[in-house]
Order: structure tokens, then C-alpha cells, then sequence
């Protein structure tokens, strides 16, 4: 059999399928790929926040499960008082175990994905290679123009949101989709 091409691949960016032979061929279904750009050719610079100082992932975790306790336990006797007067605590109380699950389940997070978004305006939780837990923002320059680009993360309200730089000149057609993984790590 032959490898010559009998179809035709010409028109306007569409796909046919039909009668025709396709070996030999080479196919684009997408003409719209973005290109991919490395660190260094972005020059990718990670800028800690708290004066680079981090949090032991351990800590985080105790401090949550020890406040998480301690709350459901002050909850507990403001509901059933052993004196029979009812507290005005319950708001402090719920608003403890609310903040000690926040720190587990971030942790429990960080600890699987090591990146990942924290309180808008740009900043990122990230654990270092010790376990440590740091937050910082993240700057680029621009491959297309040379300007500055930030890391922000974009998308709709209630769907996927994405971690992209955005280019300060041409915010609107100069993005780059971050992979955190091709950051290098934080050495501890």
C-alpha cells in the first residue's frame, strides 16, 4: 500500500470527513494554539510576602485541630450550661471551629497540590520543600512586548478559574497559562 496522500486538506480551517485517504497526511485541527513559554524565558520571579518568613505545615495543623476542639467543647457548655444560665458565646465559638477547618483543610490541600490560590489581589499559598507554608505573589515579563506581567487568577464566578499572567500593555491578548509545577520549589 502507498502512503500518498489522496485528500485534500485545503479550505477554510474546517475538517471534512468523508471518502478520502489521509495517510501520509499531517492534520491541524486547532490553527489558534497559543505558544508555550518557559520560566526562563519569561523570567518568572516569585516575590515573598511576611518578609519570606513561613509557617511549619505541622503547626498550622495542630493550631486547627487543638482551636477546633477547644471550640466545639466552649459550644457545647454554652448550650448546655452545667448552671443552667445560657452564654452569649455561641457566634465566638462557631467562628473558632470555622477558622480551625480553614487552616486543616489548607494544609491538607497545600499538601497534595503545593500551590495554590489565597485571598485574591494576587497572592499564593505554596509549601516549600520541608513542609513549610509561605504566601507570594509572582511577577513575569511579557514575551510578546517586554512588559511587566502579574499572575492573577481569572475566570467566571461559579466556573473554573485559572492561574494566568496577564500582561500590564495588552491585558486583553497577552496571557500565559501558569503550570505551577515548572516552578522551582522553595528550598527550606
Amino acid at each position: 500500500m502507498s502512503t500518498e496522500n489522496h485528500g485534500t486538506q485545503n479550505g477554510d480551517n474546517s475538517l471534512n470527513v468523508g471518502v478520502g485517504d489521509f495517510r501520509g497526511a499531517s492534520l491541524n485541527i486547532s490553527h489558534n494554539q497559543r505558544p508555550t513559554f518557559t520560566p526562563e524565558q519569561m523570567n518568572i520571579q516569585r516575590h515573598p510576602s511576611l518578609g519570606g518568613r513561613g509557617l511549619k505545615s505541622e503547626r498550622v495543623s495542630a493550631f486547627g485541630v487543638i482551636t477546633g476542639l477547644a471550640s466545639l467543647v466552649g459550644l457545647y457548655f454554652t448550650l448546655f450550661p452545667l448552671s443552667g444560665k445560657s452564654g452569649s458565646w455561641p457566634p465566638l465559638f462557631m467562628f473558632s471551629f470555622i477558622i480551625a477547618m480553614i487552616a486543616v483543610v489548607t494544609v491538607a490541600v497545600l499538601r497534595r497540590r503545593k500551590f495554590e490560590h489565597f485571598l485574591g489581589a494576587g497572592y499564593y499559598l505554596e509549601m516549600g520543600d520541608q513542609g513549610g507554608l509561605y504566601v507570594s505573589r509572582f511577577m513575569a515579563v511579557c514575551p510578546w512586548c517586554g512588559s511587566n506581567m502579574q499572575l492573577r487568577h481569572v475566570g467566571p464566578k461559579e466556573g473554573p478559574r485559572d492561574d494566568r499572567f496577564i500582561c500590564e500593555r495588552n491585558p486583553s491578548q497577552h496571557t500565559i497559562d501558569l503550570d505551577p509545577t515548572v516552578l522551582p520549589e522553595i528550598e527550606e
